[in-house]
C-alpha cells in the first residue's frame, strides 16, 4: 500500500491511496480508522463512510470490497498524485 503520511485523525493509521470498486474515483483512506479524504489536503476534516461496505461519496460504489483496491503506482501516477507518496507499507 502506498501512502501519504499518519492519520491526522487517529494518530495511528497509514493513510492509504485506495481505489474505489468502480475504479474511477481515488481517495486517502486510513487503515485503522477508515476517516476519507477526496483530495490530498488531509488538514481539513475527514468524512467517515458509513460501515461496513464504505460508500465511496464520489459514485457510491464502495471502497471495501473488489474490484476497490489500494492503488498501484501507475494509477497513481495516472491520476496525479504521484507526488504526495510518502512510502509503502505492507
Amino acid at each position: 500500500m502506498y501512502y501519504t503520511g499518519i492519520c491526522p485523525a487517529c494518530e495511528q493509521g497509514a493513510l492509504g491511496l485506495r481505489i474505489c470498486s468502480s475504479q474511477l474515483d481515488l481517495a486517502i483512506l486510513c487503515d485503522e480508522c477508515d476517516a476519507l479524504w477526496l483530495s490530498s489536503d488531509t488538514s481539513v476534516s475527514p468524512m467517515f463512510p458509513e460501515q461496513p461496505d464504505l460508500p465511496c461519496p464520489s459514485c457510491k460504489g464502495n471502497l471495501s470490497e473488489p474490484p476497490a483496491h489500494w492503488a498501484g503506482l501507475g494509477e497513481i501516477y495516472e491520476r496525479g498524485w504521484l507526488e504526495f507518496v510518502r512510502g509503502m507499507a505492507d
